[in-house]
């Protein structure tokens, strides 16, 4: 009862105009050793009036089969007569093999992050916002789904029938030697929180501009990954809406990475660039389709054996669903490009965002 007297107190608010703005996607890189950092996040243009709020729940389902280019050669030269699954033998065999390599890795896993968002207008253009995440990780099940797409369309599926499905391998051997093995997944877990403060630049029906700032405290000190400082990121976005039904999106930024533990200094994290380009269509209907290309510069400097100096480009395909005046629903489908082993393979993601509050003059 008290759930449905929630839901129609939420749908009585105050009506999300059919002309409100909803992009651009806040694509998020999914590397699993992304997360205990700051990474470059599409952030809207078009700010909040104030007296007016915005609640965004988003579930990202993303799967990583992710491996050193001399481990994919062990896996695919030969394959295997059977699937294998990834033993501290295996990964031992593995190092024998290598030994003058200093670092080698295999990730293998299914990781869900949750998210909440929230915005609020400050007024005279400025818009301030917090987003919570909990990660976790597990094996999960698009191992399958992904093969069945690769087989349907003819890509080469670099090593994946080669290794047991829907398992959870973490692996690191260095200089030859296994210096960490995992099979286990991991519980839900909070990340350090983002806080954001954009400031409209330049408003209209036609364009809009706005610069955004992002930090992230060093709240969740005891992670693998930690990074004790306070990341930083600038970001200018932008919308251009070339006539009633079509909204494009853009924006460049900059992330700065303080340092943090051991291992986070170790493997060289470094500043990140990154780029968003996004089309939205039919924004005068209740179904809006949308295509967003995020382009990322390498998370970490050159170290032997790995591809984390590599960019990245992901495509993330959505749908918008306009299902009451002030609630929206969001199915996305984030996909990696370039296939440099250095982000997850592929992402399935459902978000409701709802507004609510009355505008002040």
């Amino acid at each position: 009862m008290r759930a449905a007297a929630t839901m129609i107190l939420l749908l009585a608010l105050p009506a999300r105009g059919q002309e409100e703005h909803l992009g651009p996607a806040p694509t998020r890189d999914q590397y699993p050793i992304n997360f205990q950092t700051l990474s470059y996040i599409p952030a809207p243009p078009d700010v909040l009036a104030s007296g007016r709020y915005e609640a965004d729940l988003q579930t990202v389902e993303a799967n990583t089969l992710d491996f050193s280019n001399a481990v994919q050669l062990l896996l695919v030269t030969p394959p295997p007569p059977q699937r294998l699954s990834i033993t501290p033998a295996q990964a031992q065999e593995w190092g024998a093999r290598y030994p003058t390599i200093p670092l080698l890795y295999y990730f293998q896993m299914e990781t869900n992050l949750a998210t909440l968002r929230l915005r609020t207008g400050l007024g005279h253009g400025w818009e301030a916002s917090v987003m919570v995440s909990f990660f976790s990780a597990a094996g999960g099940f698009e191992d399958g789904l992904i093969e069945n797409v690769h087989h349907s369309f003819g890509f080469n599926d670099v090593g994946r029938t080669s290794v047991q499905r829907d398992q959870v391998r973490v692996v690191v051997i260095q200089n030859g030697q296994l210096t960490y093995y995992s099979d286990r997944g991991v519980r839900p877990t909070m990340l350090d929180p983002l806080l954001g403060l954009t400031q409209n630049l330049y408003d209209s029906e036609r364009f809009a501009m706005a610069v955004n700032l992002q930090l992230k405290p060093p709240v969740t000190r005891d992670l693998y990954y930690a990074s004790n400082g306070w990341d930083s990121a600038l970001q200018f976005t932008g919308r251009w809406s070339p006539n009633a039904s079509v909204d494009t999106y853009f924006g460049v930024g900059a992330v700065h990475r303080q340092s943090g533990s051991l291992l986070f200094n170790r493997d060289g994290f470094r500043d990140q660039l990154g780029v968003h380009a996004m089309i939205e269509g039919w924004r005068d209907g209740s179904w809006r389709p949308f295509l967003q290309l995020v382009y990322l510069t390498g998370t970490a400097y050159p170290v032997s054996g790995t591809q984390w100096n590599q960019p990245s480009l992901q495509q993330d395909l959505g749908l918008h669903w306009l299902c009451a005046p002030n609630l929206v629903f969001t199915f996305r489908y984030l996909k990696d490009i370039t296939t440099n082993n250095n982000t997850m393979e592929m992402a399935l993601i459902m978000e409701a965002a709802w507004r609510f509050g009355t505008a002040r003059r």
